[in-house]
């Protein structure tokens, strides 16, 4: 599906959302985050204000447009960001006009119009940092793995591991196990990258660091013994 054929979809789901709103007598005027498709319900008179606050100005380039980051490759910074876009960027005779339609559906139609959005909603949502790095972490694990897509997953995590909190959840998924076998790779730029990703992640953070140095010395105590026995 096309970006025009998407956000003709997208706006015709916004309004079926407001409709929906109304025709359930919901009488708060203020945007409301819908759970758990985290949408944001408007009334009909938030849906006119914003048409009229989006409208471009006669002085507002093209070129401004082109030239926002976010418009130029289809990313939107939030969810509402991206609904303000939609409508902004739509014709209010049209949004009006269908706005009528959906408020002509039966009952049962509307519910059914309420798990489209939810289905269209939960299919643009984008992957959490806690499952972008499980891919990683998974990519790790998967001995088949080219060597080039290895050194992605770990440019990856060194991105993600970043904030305290993803770094929290490093362990968690398993991934310091994994980044601490890495350190014994046979490519060098695997082993470096690793160690990378683990002083990152571990840099002011004393638990983590802990975890570290418990998982180096049982993984030492074992190719200790390891070799032991072998001899």
């Amino acid at each position: 599906m096309g970006r025009g054929s998407s956000l003709a979809a997208l706006i015709a789901f916004i309004l079926a959302a407001t409709a929906i709103r109304n025709c359930e007598g919901e009488g708060e005027g203020a945007n409301k985050t819908s759970s758990p498709a985290g949408l944001f319900w408007s009334t009909a008179k938030d849906e006119a204000d914003l048409s009229r606050k989006n409208e471009p100005d006669d002085d507002y380039s093209a070129d401004v447009i082109v030239n926002d980051p976010d418009e130029a490759d289809g990313g939107f910074s939030s969810l509402d960001g991206m609904l303000q876009w939609a409508i902004g960027h739509s014709d209010p005779a049209k949004l009006k006009e269908t706005a009528k339609d959906v408020q002509r559906l039966s009952p049962s139609e509307l519910k059914q119009r309420q798990l489209e959005i939810k289905e269209l909603m939960d299919t643009l949502k984008m992957p959490s940092d806690a499952q972008l790095m499980q891919i990683a972490i998974d990519d790790l694990n998967n001995l088949s793995l080219s060597l080039e897509d290895r050194h992605r997953a770990l440019r990856e995590l060194l991105v993600l591991v970043e904030p305290v909190d993803n770094a929290n959840d490093l362990s968690k998924l398993g991934g310091l196990s994994a980044l601490i076998r890495e350190l014994n790779h046979s490519d060098p730029d695997v082993r470096t990258m690793s160690a990378w990703v683990l002083g990152k992640a571990s840099q002011n953070h004393a638990i983590l660091q802990k975890q570290v140095q418990y998982i180096l010395k049982n993984a030492q105590e074992c190719t200790f013994h390891c070799e032991f026995h072998h001899v």
